[in-house]
Order: C-alpha cells, then sequence, then structure tokens
C-alpha cells in the first residue's frame, strides 16, 4: 500500500523496508513492532463509510484524520472496488462523483473485526503524526546532505561524515536502551 508522505515509486512505506517487495523486512507486520495488516484498509474503509455515504477521496481524508497519513488513491479505490464486488458497500454517482455506502453485509464484516485486548501505538493517530515528523527530519537531512554533495567541498563533507556517523551511533544507542 502507498501513502501520499514519501518520494519515489516507495512511498512512506519504502523508507522503512515496507514497500511492495518485502512486506515484513520491518513493515506493519514485521520488526517496525507489528501493526496494520493485511486487509486493515478494508475495516478503515468500513468505519469511515459506517458515518454515512462519502466518495473516494472523502474516504482517505477520513482515513488520515485518524491515523495521520492519508491512503493513495491506488490503494483506496481498488479496495473499494473489492469491497463493491464483495457486496460489502455499494456505489452511486451524486452530482457527477461516484459515492459509495456500506451495506448491511459490510456492517458484519466490520463487526467480526478482531480487536486487540492491548491498546497498540499505531491504533493513536500520534503515533502516525510522529513517524510522519520523523520522515521529514530525515528529508530536511537527505536534502542538507545534497547540498553538501553539490559544494563539492572535501572539509564540509568530512564534517557531514562526523555529523551523520555520530546520529547513526546516538540512534542505536536509543535502540539499545529500549530492547
Amino acid at each position: 500500500m502507498d501513502f501520499h508522505f514519501g518520494h519515489g515509486r516507495e512511498g512512506f512505506e519504502g523508507h522503512f523496508g515496507m514497500g511492495r517487495r518485502g512486506r515484513h523486512r520491518g513493515g506493519w507486520g514485521g520488526g517496525f513492532g507489528g501493526g496494520r495488516g493485511r486487509g486493515d484498509l478494508k475495516y478503515e474503509i468500513l468505519e469511515a463509510l459506517l458515518e454515512g455515504p462519502r466518495h473516494g477521496y472523502d474516504i482517505m481524508l477520513t482515513i488520515e484524520s485518524k491515523r495521520g497519513l492519508r491512503p493513495s488513491p491506488g490503494s483506496i479505490y481498488p479496495a473499494l472496488q473489492m469491497l463493491e464486488d464483495g457486496d460489502f458497500v455499494r456505489s452511486s454517482e451524486r452530482d457527477g462523483k461516484r459515492t459509495y455506502e456500506i451495506t448491511d453485509k459490510g456492517r458484519e464484516l466490520y463487526a467480526t473485526r478482531e480487536q486487540s485486548e492491548e491498546e497498540m501505538p499505531w491504533s493513536n493517530p500520534a503515533f502516525y503524526a510522529t513517524v510522519a515528523d520523523a520522515m521529514r527530519q530525515v528529508h530536511g537531512i537527505k536534502d542538507a546532505v545534497k547540498q553538501i554533495a553539490k559544494s563539492g567541498n572535501i572539509e564540509l563533507y568530512k564534517k557531514a561524515i562526523e555529523v551523520l556517523d555520530k546520529a547513526r551511533r546516538e540512534l542505536f544507542e536509543i535502540l539499545a536502551d529500549h530492547f
């Protein structure tokens, strides 16, 4: 699943090894702490539709408001089509837009969703906001390194390497203290 956050075809997920090539390299179901599993998007869509009929973009915004990241049209619309094919949602044309609404069968499916007894951090929108902030910082570092690279100044390179090496070591210390 792609998100409108990152750059390139891997999007946000690619930054944590969660891209198209391998879900469990540290992704939602792997070393990043578990989290959103395969098929969770359909439940997020159904949850958004419990509030009333919506068009696809509105569904994306509703999901974004709850988890802090907006799913892409490339993930929402195929999921909506799958839900419609299974009679979990139905669509109609309203004011020139395709609008979706949940069916009784969709309500039943949503009710069967397994709920974890333990509160997981990724169920909290603040978790995603923090991750998004971290990614903005990573992109800022990347942009600074690009500027240093464009300068061609070897002394700047050496200073940048020291700073990056120190940051890498400190990040691993945080991990070591946590586990």
